[in-house]
């Protein structure tokens, strides 16, 4: 099977305060795995810092501990938002000559994140969504995106690359 895409990236979300995973961040590693053994990819690239511990580290380990070699996967903790998940994660798939991605997130985050990543140059040419554990969960999730896509696109606009 040829690939479909370069790379699946894998955008975090916070951690516990103790540093440990979420269920939403695990979810989200599960989905890339499958993804992966589905030879979707030969590449993993999560994306996320955060505090002490970042989420790229931790997703790392996850896929380490699920039985993906370390040779296929990539970690880019310096973000700490979405439009920065993308800028990075472009900037480290273009030093690799890769540029066709598939995402990984909450499916209430995909459009905003497919629209940033494809802002960022990058070929967006799949998306996988982890859903709301509850229909509260989901509506919450969508009042926040759209709130937040004209403040991403500010920061992508406004701050330098």
């Amino acid at each position: 099977m040829t690939p479909k895409a370069d790379a699946i990236v894998v955008l975090g979300c916070r951690l516990r305060p103790d540093g440990t995973p979420s269920r939403r961040l695990r979810r989200r590693v599960v989905r890339a795995v499958e993804l992966y053994r589905a030879e979707a990819a030969p590449l993993m690239l999560f994306s996320g810092g955060g505090g002490p511990v970042a989420e790229a580290e931790v997703m790392r380990g996850l896929a380490l501990a699920a039985g993906v070699a370390d040779a296929a996967l990539v970690c880019e903790s310096d973000s700490s938002n979405t439009v920065e998940n993308a800028r990075h994660a472009a900037r480290l798939l273009r030093q690799r000559g890769l540029s066709r991605v598939i995402l990984v997130s909450d499916r209430s985050h995909l459009p905003r994140a497919a629209l940033l990543f494809r802002l960022a140059g990058l070929e967006v040419v799949g998306r996988a969504g982890v859903p709301s554990r509850s229909l509260a969960r989901t509506c919450a999730a969508a009042i926040y995106e759209f709130a937040a896509l004209p403040r991403s696109l500010l920061r992508l606009w406004l701050r330098p690359r």
